[in-house]
């Protein structure tokens, strides 16, 4: 099942896909949370849903903490897809405390359709050998300095504003390549052709609101890390990182 809403956005539930109709090609991927949201809200269309039972339904049932912080920046991260998908009315509606609630005058269809959507690029996993401690220990190590630097990214305020510095090195397509400033080594060019190319092994494509921040390979490794985030540049703010292992 699809969900048509305001004649402009198409929300496919299963995979998660929200993509504008005019653009079917560029379409963002929303956290599991994020879809349950908004499958909530959009079910209970015109309905004032209260904080607690918002919390309740798509934390607490699946034994996640919450917190009012917690779903204001969630309900943010919804507003901002909306917009950048091009519907410039107020989707979710804040209820002075009590909740919020999907505006009754925004439209919500339900379609059927068997055709697969082609939706943004799985997240790719390592290839691993359940015997190699050493290589788990190094995965591990890498994985907690990837999510240290993007939870210090995404979540350094309520804004998503990268507080942290990058380094732009040129592009990929017309998308701005960035890594941090330490792994520049004065080498932009083939620093820029390798990541490059990583992208492109990747699969991972170039749309408008994307840049790419890559860390390179390190140490002889042989993994590198490389991310794609959706950026409202008016704002200068970052959501929908999304990450991925590359050996």
């Amino acid at each position: 099942m699809i969900y048509k809403i305001n004649e402009i956005v198409r929300f496919k539930p299963a995979d998660g896909a929200i993509w504008s109709i005019e653009s079917p090609e560029q379409v963002i991927n929303l956290t599991i949370t994020n879809c349950n949201l908004l499958c909530l809200l959009l079910n209970k269309k015109g309905e004032v849903l209260s904080r607690e039972q918002i919390l309740e339904d798509i934390w607490d049932k699946q034994g996640l903490r919450s917190s009012n912080n917690t779903l204001n920046q969630y309900i943010s991260i919804l507003r901002r897809t909306f917009s950048l998908l091009g519907i410039d009315d107020e989707v979710i509606k804040t209820i002075p405390k009590v909740g919020f609630s999907l505006n009754a005058s925004i439209s919500v269809e339900k379609e059927c359709n068997d055709e697969p959507v082609k939706a943004v690029e799985k997240e790719k996993s390592p290839k691993r050998n359940p015997n190699n401690y050493i290589y788990a220990v190094a995965l591990s190590v890498m994985a907690v300095f990837i999510a240290a630097l993007f939870t210090y990214v995404l979540y350094k305020n309520s804004a998503y504003s990268l507080d942290t510095s990058i380094v732009n090195i040129g592009k990929f397509d017309a998308c701005n390549v960035n890594v941090l400033p330490e792994y520049t080594r004065g080498q932009s060019r083939e620093l820029l052709e390798s990541s490059a190319k990583l992208i492109a092994l990747s699969k991972v494509r170039c749309i408008p609101e994307r840049i790419f921040i890559v860390k390179p390979e390190s140490r002889g490794s042989g993994r590198s890390f490389l991310a794609e985030c959706i950026v409202d540049k008016r704002r200068n703010e970052y959501f929908f990182c999304k990450g991925y292992y590359i050996k």
